[in-house]
């Protein structure tokens, strides 16, 4: 994990002030393409804390990410959705890559995770609709934040109202067993605040045997549930460490440990750094 970004830093970093537009906590970038020879390099294989929400409609080429530990693949037509406070690797893009992002800050969502929807033609028009309208809205002598606010919360609640739509179709579709648990270990390893380490806590909490939770992971991800809720827990750490006032002390009983040495003895196992070492490179 080597920085975060923020709304603010997207005018910092355009070379063509035209293709990014803030006004207070949102900021919409109409072509990503533009500052992708700047921004893409240095992130690929990074796992990035994003303090701030955002809203990518990708409108060429492909992607691979991992959003929360979770792996996921975009090209055009996809729209995701990422809440404030996750984090975000960026695995692979395509030469071709493209998309507009809306970012924004302390907007109240209807879904607690990320989400990714893929569109037909008209409802990826749509979006790019609300694109324009935020954009047109920012860009005006009097920008108006509450209209800004609003439009963004009508986007993602389409969004969320299809992505609501293509779930109901799956589940009418009965998706396997497997891929049921593994999205739901996921939805419950992101509500975590990192103190939750128990194997035998996540399979009570989900109604299966240790065993079974273990197995099916492994099958669906190739991973097992020790190492995954342990990189959630570091995740978490680093992000205290690097964005919080937090003491290491402090830090340490957050996440649930005995005592600091603890805490110290599990971060430097799972990262090379103990956390001052980890500070201080950054």
């Amino acid at each position: 994990m080597r920085r975060q970004l923020s709304t603010s830093e997207l005018e910092k970093y355009a070379e063509i002030k035209d293709s990014v537009a803030v006004c207070g906590d949102i900021a919409i970038l109409r072509d990503a393409a533009l500052l992708k020879s700047r921004i893409v390099p240095s992130f690929v294989g990074d796992l990035l804390y994003v303090p701030v929400g955002r809203v990518a409609l990708f409108t060429a080429g492909t992607a691979t990410l991992r959003i929360n530990l979770q792996p996921c693949q975009v090209s055009a037509g996809s729209v995701l959705v990422i809440p404030e406070n996750c984090f975000a690797e960026v695995i692979e893009v395509d030469d071709a890559y493209n998309a507009q992002i809306v970012s924004f800050s302390g907007l109240v969502l209807p879904f607690c995770h990320w989400i990714k929807v893929e569109t037909c033609a008209d409802d990826f028009a749509r979006m790019l609709a609300y694109v324009d309208l935020l954009w047109a809205v920012a860009k005006s002598n009097t920008c108006r934040k509450a209209t800004l606010e609003a439009l963004l919360a009508a986007l993602v609640a389409d969004i969320h109202s299809l992505s609501s739509a293509t779930e109901q179709t799956q589940s009418v579709a009965l998706l396997p067993a497997a891929k049921v648990l593994t999205q739901r270990f996921f939805d419950l390893l992101a509500e975590s605040d990192g103190s939750r380490r128990s194997v035998a806590d996540y399979a009570d909490r989900l109604c299966v045997s240790p065993s079974h939770l273990s197995a099916t992971i492994k099958q669906e991800t190739g991973q097992t549930v020790a190492h995954l809720i342990n990189a959630h827990t570091v995740l978490q750490a680093k992000a205290l460490l690097l964005h919080s006032n937090m003491s290491i002390g402090e830090i340490s009983d957050h996440l649930g440990f005995e005592n600091p040495p603890s805490f110290t003895r599990f971060f430097k196992r799972e990262t090379g750094f103990s956390p001052s070492e980890f500070q201080k490179s950054w």
